[in-house]
């Protein structure tokens, strides 16, 4: 039975390919090579952990996606924040303090202290900031009903106004970060955040402990070197 190919070389005036010819041609024709997949850890990799309900078959490559997960959703918020400063027509650290403030003032006011540990940052960074909100009339500052010395923080009429035409701008974007966490589950994430947040602060206690005790022993290498007389130096070479 005559193929198309045939038919086609016979109009040009060709003759039709034999058998060997096709053989020849197949043996010919380069293969593209199919490359290994790329193991996702090289055998002698150290892992990154060693608690055991962290790894899987022996693995890190889940906790190591975690933590991947964890940094971009970090990234995400940082950016998402900036953009609705930007919105507020005001700065990043501003937008936090502003917030703040607006949910925790109530009918008196509050207190720095207060909006510190909300935020979880130095009493110093709250009142350096609120003081750009109030020059530029976003926040006002009141006497302490309870205490002569103590001052609150609470927004102007103009602040209270802004943030009133503000308030849809984060709603639309919490609703859609959240959008696919039921009840339970953000019951869930809320408490794992704390404790990873609490485990943060471990972790962070840990190594600046380990690289001061890294710079110590660098120090004292550094000064055993120093008062090693040269020739004793020269003196052991030769012994050896």
């Amino acid at each position: 039975m005559t193929s198309s190919r045939d038919t086609m070389r016979r109009a040009s005036g060709r003759p039709p390919l034999s058998e060997s010819s096709l053989l020849m041609a197949r043996r010919s024709t380069p293969t593209r090579a199919t490359a290994p997949a790329a193991s996702a850890r090289s055998a002698d990799a150290p892992l990154t952990t060693t608690r055991k309900a962290l790894l899987i078959g022996g693995s890190d490559a889940s906790f190591r996606e975690l933590i991947g997960n964890l940094m971009k959703m970090a990234q995400q918020l940082t950016a998402l924040r900036s953009q609705l400063a930007r919105r507020l027509g005001v700065s990043e650290p501003e937008y936090r303090v502003f917030l703040a403030v607006a949910q925790l003032e109530g009918k008196i006011g509050v207190s720095v202290a207060t909006v510190a540990r909300h935020l979880m940052v130095s009493g110093a960074f709250v009142t350096i900031i609120a003081q750009h909100l109030v020059k530029t009339g976003h926040v006002e500052k009141r006497p302490s009903q309870f205490d002569r010395r103590g001052v609150l923080l609470g927004l102007t009429a103009q602040g209270a106004r802004l943030m009133a035409a503000f308030a849809d701008e984060p709603k639309a974007i919490n609703d859609e970060l959240f959008r696919d966490i039921g009840r339970a589950e953000f019951e869930t994430l809320s408490e794992l955040a704390r404790r990873i947040v609490a485990g943060g602060e471990r972790a962070l206690m840990v190594s600046r402990l380990r690289e001061l005790a890294h710079a110590s022993h660098e120090r004292a290498a550094g000064t055993h070197r120093m008062s090693t007389p040269r020739g004793e130096n020269v003196r052991t070479t030769n012994r050896k």
